[in-house]
C-alpha cells in the first residue's frame, strides 16, 4: 500500500542519539512526525522567518544612515576616520 499525498511534501532527516531514539520507541503513542512538524511549525511563526518586508525595510534604514553620515564625513570611509583620530592621539 502506498501513501498518496493530497499535499506535496518533502522529507527531512533528523539524526538523534541511541539513547533519544528509544526513548521515542518506549512512547509509540507519540506521532513524532506530527509532533516535530508542530514544532516546526510554531518556531518559524514566532521567529517571522519568511518576513521579507521587515528584511527589505532593515536594508532602507540602514542605507538612509550609512548615506546620512558620509556628507558629515566628508567622504571619508569608517576606518580613514578611525585612522585619522588615532593618529591625532599621538
Amino acid at each position: 500500500m502506498y501513501y498518496i499525498s493530497k499535499m506535496t511534501d518533502s522529507i527531512i532527516s533528523l539524526r538523534v542519539s541511541k539513547d533519544m531514539l528509544e526513548k521515542m520507541r518506549a512512547l509509540d503513542e507519540i506521532n513524532w512526525s506530527a509532533f516535530l512538524r508542530n514544532c516546526l511549525n510554531k518556531e518559524l511563526e514566532q521567529t517571522d522567518f519568511l518576513d521579507k518586508n521587515k528584511i527589505k525595510k532593515a536594508e532602507e534604514i540602514m542605507d538612509k544612515i550609512r548615506n546620512s553620515s558620509k556628507g558629515k564625513a566628508g567622504g571619508k570611509s569608517g576606518v580613514e576616520i578611525i585612522r585619522e583620530w588615532r593618529n591625532r592621539r599621538k
